[in-house]
């Protein structure tokens, strides 16, 4: 049983689109490193080849023993970057994924809250 005012984990937790039932398993959380928000999940799909994407962390909503997505599981399943192992959510993989979820990614570096997974979603790189 949660205890009330508890945020219950996100990393580990079953991932469920907006019509029930269990897509996935959340990875690691991507986070905007000036803001501290989220703003990636990287999931792990159940019964894929490349089993890894990212899924939006706007409008993700916490429920008692799962995180609740506003997307469909077919939008989950065909989501246009999908990986073989954890990775950082390149530039391309950020803008192509926006288009495909409908969504806006801040500007700036986002960062894992594991270690090793990194992104930096439409930032600029800085010139040499």
């Amino acid at each position: 049983m949660d205890a009330p005012g508890l945020i219950p984990p996100l990393i580990g937790a079953p991932l469920s689109p907006r019509s029930g039932g269990v897509a996935g398993i959340v990875e690691d959380l991507l986070v905007d490193a000036a803001s501290h928000r989220p703003v990636w999940l990287l999931v792990r799909l159940h019964d894929a080849v490349q089993p890894y994407t990212f899924v939006p962390a706007e409008r993700m909503a916490s429920r008692t023993g799962s995180v609740v997505v506003p997307f469909d599981e077919r939008a989950l399943r065909e989501a246009p970057v999908r990986l073989a192992s954890p990775s950082g959510c390149a530039r391309e993989h950020a803008a192509v994924l926006s288009r495909h979820y409908g969504v806006r990614v801040p500007l700036g570096e986002a960062r894992g809250l594991r270690e090793g997974v990194r992104a930096d979603p439409l930032s600029t790189p800085a010139a040499a």
